[in-house]
């Protein structure tokens, strides 16, 4: 599971988790950092200490009560509130965090990183016209500030300013993975530049050391664009099994290459009863919460294959199973449901009390991508 901090840092990558973990680390041990000089360590020293190994260790609450304590000994060094914020953001407390990283600002208002951090707790809270005021700062104060300009860019709302902002993220940092993933999104979903997008996500698998960044996201576009052995070719070279899309680019993959490998078999033996239920079965899978059509264009193969075989179970079953899935959505599909669930208690009861469990247990539009298409007949 991906913690709440991870994405308050970057909701793609760990890479600025590690510089703000980085930046802390520079604060504890600088003597100055809040405007204190100090020679020696001393107890307020070894109270930031120690909340920042509990913070990196996920103690979160003994963090922000130690670096309360420390707070008390010295209210003029950010350091206390730098630490506490960033602990309640592992937390998801989207209030407090912003408050206390304000705190940290004001006592070192010099300091760019607290400016974003700032930022960062404000996006992670959707006050998005603040954060913008803060990492606006933050480059005014660090020109080169390449992590503030792609939290800029996903701030922005128009589309070309977010282009221009995540391109100069990368032309400041041409490491910066994040960058390139979010750049190549603007482009493909945004601009609708499928062929620039992918040249970017085949980017950030290059630049990136593990050859992870921008994968995945490249994956999923050849699969959009029927590329599909491309799109395997991008799995099997993969170095790592972790993906934080939902859902998981292999499942997308896998769904992609049974519906071919239906479509293939249906062309070759449109009449075999078997095979008309596999192109159904092929056509309606998908995610449960997207409404788009699927059901009625599989219904349409499954009335052909119990056509061709009468008394084909498995077939009415199929029929059944995608009017409970469209009845979640389009409540009027519940009549013609009870109507085709009793066709099924006359071929199979157990497998009609299957279906009446199912239909009682299951919800999941939860997403309409407008009017379904009419269904054309196989």
């Amino acid at each position: 599971m991906v913690s709440p901090f991870s994405i308050f840092l970057n909701s793609v990558d760990l890479t600025l988790k590690k510089k703000v973990f980085d930046f802390l680390a520079i604060c504890i041990l600088a003597t100055a950092v809040g405007g204190q000089n100090s020679t020696k360590p001393d107890d307020f020293d070894t109270l930031i200490v120690k909340a920042y190994t509990l913070m990196t260790q996920g103690k979160n609450d003994e963090a922000i009560a130690v670096a309360t304590k420390a707070a008390k000994l010295r209210p003029t060094d950010n350091r206390p509130y730098a630490l506490a914020g960033a602990a309640h953001m592992a937390q998801w407390k989207t209030q407090e965090a912003p408050d206390l990283f304000a705190l940290a600002v004001k006592l070192s208002p010099g300091n760019p990183v607290l400016h974003y951090m700032k930022a960062r707790a404000d996006r992670f809270r959707n006050a998005r016209e603040e954060a913008l005021v803060s990492v606006r700062k933050a480059i005014e104060l660090r020109p080169g500030y390449a992590e503030a300009y792609l939290l800029l860019g996903d701030l922005l709302v128009k589309s070309d300013e977010r282009e221009a902002a995540f391109r100069m993220a990368i032309e400041l940092d041409p490491k910066l993975v994040d960058a390139y993933y979010y750049l190549g999104m603007q482009l493909e979903n945004i601009k609708k530049d499928e062929k620039l997008a992918e040249e970017v996500y085949r980017t950030a698998v290059e630049v990136d050391t593990k050859k992870m960044a921008g994968r995945f996201d490249l994956g999923r576009l050849l699969v959009k664009q029927g590329r599909l052995e491309g799109a395997r070719k991008v799995w099997n070279e993969r170095t790592s099994d972790e993906d934080r899309s939902f859902p998981n680019f292999i499942i997308v993959l896998k769904r992609a290459e049974n519906l071919e490998i239906a479509k293939e078999a249906y062309a070759k033996s449109p009449d075999d009863s078997e095979v008309v239920l596999q192109m159904g079965l092929a056509t309606m899978d998908g995610d449960h919460w997207v409404v788009d059509g699927r059901w009625e264009k599989a219904i349409m193969y499954f009335k052909k294959a119990l056509n061709l075989k009468p008394d084909f179970t498995k077939a009415q079953y199929a029929i059944c199973k995608a009017y409970v899935e469209m009845a979640d959505v389009y409540k009027d599909k519940n009549k013609t449901l009870d109507q085709e669930l009793e066709k099924l208690k006359k071929l199979d009861a157990k497998m009609a009390d299957d279906i009446a469990e199912y239909r009682r247990t299951y919800s999941g539009g939860l997403k309409a991508v407008g009017p379904p298409p009419p269904a054309k007949k196989p």
